[in-house]
């Protein structure tokens, strides 16, 4: 008995040992900061002085009233929403044409998970020498006798010419998921609705698109809140201008705490978006996971 009692300690201590490292990261570069964040948001603190100012609730209430914040907000929902749906769909779509062997497949499969293999940075600069006033793009217009276009200069093309650049980059991902998820679908369902007569729009309609479920949910999901957090291309490509026009809460966060100075409030602001992301994306999983039970 005491040599089982010791050969159980001894593999809860390797598994204590081999979790160890993970816990202490997300303890350390997650847990703390988060805490943090929320200890920060209750002070009037510009991140240098050693003095903290109790300020109570008042950052909050700032928040609710900063215009800036409202735009924001809007731009990042509707930055999100329209990525998100438009992703999806997208990856539905060439995720189904993929599916097919064929000498090509693998290389339109690269060709499509490529640009997430890019930096986001890196993806913004180049699209940014392409789209700018002075860019490729504009040149080749110019040359063909027509108007210079702003695409990152004007407030509304800037926001979408931003989300454009998110859908690009970010379809190859969710094609994975679903080419995932398509190999898990039997190819009896396939073969019944041929015997039946069913057309290829009927078979996906009520056998591919059904089955893809739990691809859904993990597309949506990850997507969403991925886009929640937009900062990078709107860092490189518009520095959140004209006029703040295409300012995502992530950047206003940034901006407002190191470049004005303001780290209690641009707490506040992460502890909004922070709450904002978790009640949505609680929302979509839950009603995600309900349509999974009804249909499988």
């Amino acid at each position: 008995m005491k040599k089982i009692r010791n050969q159980s300690y001894a593999y809860n201590w390797s598994y204590i040992w081999m979790f160890a490292p993970g816990y202490i990261i997300y303890f350390l570069f997650l847990l703390i900061p988060i805490l943090l964040l929320f200890y920060y948001s209750f002070f009037n603190w510009n991140g240098i002085d050693r003095v903290y100012q109790y300020v109570g609730l008042e950052n909050y209430i700032e928040a609710l009233h900063d215009k800036d914040f409202g735009r924001a907000l809007k731009v990042t929902l509707f930055i999100s929403i329209t990525a998100t749906f438009c992703v999806n769909v997208l990856g539905i779509l060439f995720a189904v044409l993929l599916n097919k062997k064929g000498r090509m497949t693998n290389f339109y499969r690269s060709v499509f998970f490529f640009p997430l293999l890019i930096s986001p940075v890196a993806v913004g600069f180049i699209w940014k020498s392409i789209l700018s006033y002075n860019g490729l793009l504009n040149n080749l217009l110019e040359h063909l006798s027509l108007e210079r276009i702003e695409f990152l200069g004007d407030p509304q093309l800037g926001v979408i010419t931003i989300t454009c650049l998110a859908i690009w980059q970010n379809t190859g991902f969710v094609i994975v998921i679903y080419l995932a998820g398509l190999q898990t679908v039997p190819g009896e369902l396939y073969d019944a609705a041929n015997i039946d007569g069913a057309s290829r729009w009927q078979q996906f309609t009520n056998v591919t698109f059904p089955m893809l479920a739990p691809a859904l949910t993990m597309s949506v999901v990850f997507m969403f809140t991925g886009m929640m957090r937009e900062y990078d291309l709107v860092a490189v490509l518009t520095y959140g201008g004209p006029a703040r026009a295409t300012e995502t809460i992530a950047y206003q966060v940034v901006r407002v705490g190191f470049s004005a100075n303001r780290l209690s409030y641009s707490s506040s602001l992460a502890v909004y978006m922070l709450v904002l992301v978790g009640i949505l994306a609680i929302s979509l999983t839950v009603f995600l996971r309900r349509r999974e039970e009804r249909i499988l």
